[in-house]
């Protein structure tokens, strides 16, 4: 019988061992490094996510502002391209100068430029370029033809007007990933909801594209309709960058709402950022200062303090107030300096003339609970609802809690905050007849089947006031915007305005204010709808600039109030709104001679 030695029935298992050993390795270099038709291919399955929804302007879809493009992101891997073998049936392997040679073809790029950074093989992945090209991706896909290349599906942002409704639009990069504005806030309905594919991967884990096959099409995103009109916004924001500009303020914000249903027909905040370029904006270019931000509002909340008095029957237009600041049982009044010419003066000229002496003892009259109570009535305190996230909803205290510091100054608008949105909604309430309207900027989102998901409908907030008290208010804000009134450089030849300043002092926090620091505002209501009833008011308008440095022009009626006219005067004349005093086109046919009347008539009136 034969038998093995001892060395023989030792080697024969080791070399059975090297042998398979060798077996494996033989295949296993197959695998991870040859890409002919014969390698293994291993099976998967992933999500594609669908093309984002765009976002338009009130023109519709022949005004896209935000829209989404699929393209192709091409990279670089060194170590792939060396150590691949790449050949199609019956032809010689392809060397990676020669694939290197078609991809810098296809994709337009340097030669010498791709031939060294195949030499930096510590490198992985380097970033080559991002295509739309069909023609080109056909080719780079082939895995029988060109190794090397990773490819990614994605899609660019394209933000047709560059920084314009930055705010509001927001931003989303390369990656689907949102960062501000409409795009987080609707970011699920934008995105759409993802596809499935079926394909094939090599043995590194690279996705062969020519091996793809869709097993489920993704559903593209929807898309976004707003109230805003691009050509008022354009307006808006070339006023304010001007306003900026001529008066140094540091920041500043507008917003335009109609007056009847408080859509948002434009809206400003500066500075701003470049929506492509988000993650390098700095913070404070990224607030939206009309929905995202509270401040001390100024003498502009005079006129909500005057319109609740005169509801509750408090108070008319024309009760007489005593102008002594000093006047006993009284807390502490901030003085009106020169603004003061008479030792009693009616509430309509406590508006005209901004009296904070009138108007914070009114509302020290009146009582801390009404006053509190008129305030949330008019929608501060609480979210206007407006779609953009993050919205602000302000302070106001306590109610029955207010030290007697906040009484007096609560109704001339210091010791609260509020935001832009609620003050432009609370004097759309005052301009629709005394129904404040759910301020809204989105019109509808519709589905790319053109199923509309959501329409939008009128909706009230609240009805502070009853329309013959708003009347009564448009009235005695008539003459702000007069040689009479604190912003006679806010006047438009042809049109009257209900408006009102306000000129706020920086709040320091518990350290008091800042000294010389102001926020100017102007807010007015256009046409006024009190001079005719063929004309009812149309245009809120809110302006605030916001000043980081002493200067002369801190002052409402001297600063917002200009860029208010600005805006407004463009905005009548886009949307073709008639004049309610034709009379003044006749009689002063020239803006500039009119602007100089408006001047040499104010000699001698102080301004707020």
């Amino acid at each position: 019988m034969f038998s093995l030695g001892e060395n023989t029935r030792f080697y024969l298992p080791v070399a059975a061992l090297v042998l398979f050993a060798a077996y494996c390795s033989v295949n296993l270099v197959l695998t991870h490094i040859d890409a002919d038709v014969t390698a293994p291919k291993y099976d998967f399955n992933r999500s594609l996510p669908g093309t984002r929804g765009s976002i338009y302007d009130k023109g519709g879809a022949s005004s896209p502002l935000a829209k989404s493009v699929p393209v192709w992101e091409y990279r670089l891997d060194p170590v792939s391209l060396t150590n691949t073998v790449v050949r199609r049936r019956g032809e010689p392997p392809r060397k990676p100068k020669a694939i290197l040679r078609t991809v810098a073809d296809v994709l337009h790029l340097d030669y010498a430029k791709l031939l060294k950074m195949a030499e930096n093989s510590g490198n992985r992945y380097q970033y080559l370029t991002q295509s739309s090209d069909p023609d080109a991706h056909r080719i780079l896909a082939d895995s029988s033809l060109v190794a090397g290349v990773v490819i990614e599906d994605r899609q660019i942002r394209q933000y047709m007007h560059g920084r314009r409704l930055a705010h509001v639009i927001g931003s989303v990069n390369n990656y689907g990933e949102a960062s501000a504005g409409l795009e987080l806030k609707y970011n699920k309905e934008l995105s759409g909801v993802p596809g499935l594919i079926h394909g094939k991967r090599d043995a590194r884990g690279r996705e062969l594209y020519d091996k793809r096959i869709d097993k489920v099409q993704p559903i593209p995103g929807a898309d976004i309709h707003l109230t805003v009109d691009h050509n008022l916004q354009f307006e808006a924001e070339s006023a304010l960058k001007w306003g900026l500009k001529e008066y140094g303020a540091g920041s500043g914000w507008c917003v335009i709402l109609d007056a009847k249903t408080a859509a948002v027909l434009a809206m400003a905040s500066l500075p701003d950022f470049d929506p492509v370029m988000y993650g390098r904006a700095p913070e404070n270019a990224r607030i939206n200062r009309v929905t995202n931000y509270t401040y001390e509002p100024g003498s502009v909340m005079k006129v909500i303090t005057a319109a609740g008095a005169i509801e509750a029957g408090f108070a008319r237009p024309d009760s007489l107030y005593n102008t002594d600041r000093f006047e006993e049982g009284f807390y502490k009044l901030p003085g009106d300096g020169s603004h003061v010419w008479e030792k009693r003066m009616s509430l309509k000229d406590a508006i005209v003339h901004s009296s904070n002496i009138v108007i914070g003892k009114l509302g020290y009259m009146f009582g801390q609970t009404a006053v509190y109570d008129n305030l949330r009535a008019f929608g501060f305190g609480e979210r206007t609802g407006v779609e953009l996230p993050a919205e602000e909803r302000g302070n106001l205290g306590t109610r029955g809690k207010w030290d007697k510091a906040t009484w007096s100054r609560a109704p001339i608008g210091q010791a609260v905050a509020v935001t832009a949105m609620q003050l432009a909604s609370a004097y759309q309430a005052i301009a629709n007849g005394g129904v404040r309207m759910k301020p809204h900027i989105i019109d509808r989102i519709v589905g790319q089947d053109g199923e509309c998901h959501f329409q939008h409908e009128d909706s009230i907030a609240s009805r502070p006031i009853s329309s013959d008290t708003a009347r009564k208010v448009r009235e005695m804000m008539l003459e702000v915007a007069s040689p009479a009134g604190t912003a006679r450089r806010a006047a438009i030849r042809g049109y009257s305005i209900a408006g009102k300043t306000g000129t706020a002092q920086k709040s320091a926090g518990r350290r008091g204010y800042l000294p010389g620091l102001y926020r100017a505002t102007f807010c007015g209501i256009v046409p006024s709808g009190v001079v005719s009833k063929d004309h009812p008011p149309r245009l809120v308008i809110l302006v605030t600039l916001d000043f980081d440095q002493r200067t002369k022009f801190h002052q409402g009626g001297n600063s917002a109030g200009p860029v208010f006219k600005r805006i407004a005067t463009a905005a009548l004349r886009y949307l073709c709104i008639e004049p309610d005093k034709p009379e003044e086109l006749m009689d002063y046919p020239d803006e500039d001679e009119f602007d100089r009347i408006m001047d040499s008539r104010a000699e001698g009136v102080a301004v707020e």
